[in-house]
């Protein structure tokens, strides 16, 4: 399949990526496409974004957790029933894990997917000069294609005209749109980046503004033209997903709520694809778990947002913790692992009470701490052997302090934090909660793994 797709990557960090890429599937998909959003690396915030103006989960496509081969599958499984796909860069172009090599960049993942691509430059302090910075990152690397260039912040029509004719002349590459300044649509944001949508209803009236400004300011024709130009898909040489589904067979509870609300898609596809029932459930609204659930998922989120209410249902802080002492399988991440704990300690100094399965307190600190992970499985647990590796990243502004001398860990970190001492992975009865999110296409045996736990459970 050879889907029509483009690349939406920015010179650098903060010229506006995220409000165009929303804008252009909404755009596209009011022209009547069926419309797959993706972004590169490892980003939750971002993709939810995208969900809401395609109707679609939006997938992440990130090197350093996938290799290329299951990053090929995981795109191909997104656009099965897709006729449009926009990838939303990181960082800049050609930015990844280090300064040597293209690792984890845009311009890796456009080059995988033989996707064109459209740069977005800032141009807001510059004329002439966006023709050098064009020509630099269009000879950077002769195997990334720029088919487009589109030009962020320009002062009125003579600025705009000046940076298009500069660029064309130098470059050869077309400018398909130039955006004015416009405070109205700039995205709201917090600690560790954008407020995620499913906090703030408020958001839907706030997407068609950014639909009509990029639609006005952008040629959607030629964005079209270069899309349908992508290069045919290689072939996957390493399956991800079994050639049928399983019939379903074990019944797992994912967390999903205004507090817990990151999870790859992928991650529950796979689920689904392996023989799981996947079934939602809140631990601010619902006061118990789900009747009859063989195992428990509690992705990451921003319970420090929202600790009163965690607190306050008192019923399902109860049932989880019974359920744990019971041997119910959960799986926690980063949010997950917070709540888990014995309590929150927000960042205006107040405690509330949280499950206390962990015996450890979460304290919310001003420190930032965004890291791709690498850890030694050093105890086998329900996800993988003892010896094996694992990809992930960090990603939060928070620590665990007065944790028991005898806790157990399952990942030694040869990259990232961890919980303490560069361990990960609480153990405790059928528990392991981490700071590292994995994505479960680096090896589906993660999945098998803990599929089967949670069957052993229900037997």
């Amino acid at each position: 399949m050879n889907v029509p797709r483009i690349v939406i990557a920015g010179a650098q960090s903060g010229v506006g990526k995220t409000t165009i890429s929303i804008g252009l599937m909404s755009a596209l998909r009011d022209a009547g496409f069926n419309v797959q959003g993706f972004k590169v690396g490892p980003d939750y915030i971002d993709p939810s974004y995208h969900n809401v103006v395609t109707g679609r989960l939006s997938e992440n496509l990130d090197v350093w957790m996938v290799p290329p081969d299951q990053i090929v599958e995981v795109f191909l499984h997104a656009t099965k029933d897709a006729d449009f796909a926009v990838i939303e860069g990181v960082m800049g172009l050609y930015d990844g894990l280090s300064g040597l090599d293209e690792t984890g960049s845009t311009a890796q993942i456009a080059k995988i997917l033989k996707c064109p691509v459209i740069l977005v430059l800032d141009v807001h302090d510059m004329a002439r000069t966006a023709a050098a910075v064009a020509l630099g990152y269009k000879n950077f690397d002769n195997d990334v294609h720029i088919a487009g260039i589109i030009l962020n912040n320009v002062a009125g029509k003579t600025h705009a005209d000046w940076c298009q004719e500069a660029i064309e002349t130098v470059t050869g590459i077309p400018v398909i749109g130039s955006l004015p300044v416009n405070k109205e649509i700039e995205l709201p944001e917090r600690h560790l980046g954008l407020i995620p949508t499913a906090e703030k209803e408020t958001f839907n009236s706030f997407f068609p503004k950014i639909k009509d400004f990029i639609r006005i300011n952008i040629n959607l024709d030629a964005i079209i033209k270069m899309a349908k130009s992508a290069g045919e898909m290689p072939r996957v040489q390493r399956p991800v997903y079994p050639a049928r589904n399983h019939k379903r067979n074990v019944v797992v509870g994912v967390a999903f709520d205004e507090a817990f609300n990151f999870y790859y898609p992928t991650n529950l596809s796979l689920l689904e694809a392996y023989g799981a029932e996947i079934v939602r459930f809140s631990p601010i609204h619902d006061r118990t778990l789900p009747v009859d659930v063989d195992g428990l998922y509690i992705g990451g989120g921003f319970p420090e947002m929202l600790p009163k209410e965690l607190e306050a249902n008192q019923s399902m802080r109860d049932a989880l913790k019974k359920a744990a002492e019971d041997g119910l399988p959960i799986y926690a991440e980063c949010a997950g692992l917070m709540y888990l704990t014995e309590s929150i300690t927000n960042f205006d100094g107040n405690s509330h009470k949280m499950v206390g399965l962990l015996k450890g307190k979460t304290v919310m600190t001003r420190k930032t701490l965004v890291t791709y992970s690498l850890a030694e499985v050093t105890r086998g647990n329900f996800l993988c052997k003892k010896g094996s590796q694992l990809k992930g990243h960090e990603f939060h502004n928070s620590k665990i302090i007065d944790i028991p001398a005898d806790a157990q860990f399952a990942y030694a970190m040869k990259m990232g934090e961890g919980i303490i001492d560069k361990k990960d992975a609480w153990l405790r009865y059928n528990v392991l909660a981490s700071y590292m999110h994995i994505h479960f296409a680096q090896n589906p045996e993660i999945v098998r793994n803990f599929l089967k736990n949670c069957k052993k459970h229900r037997l």
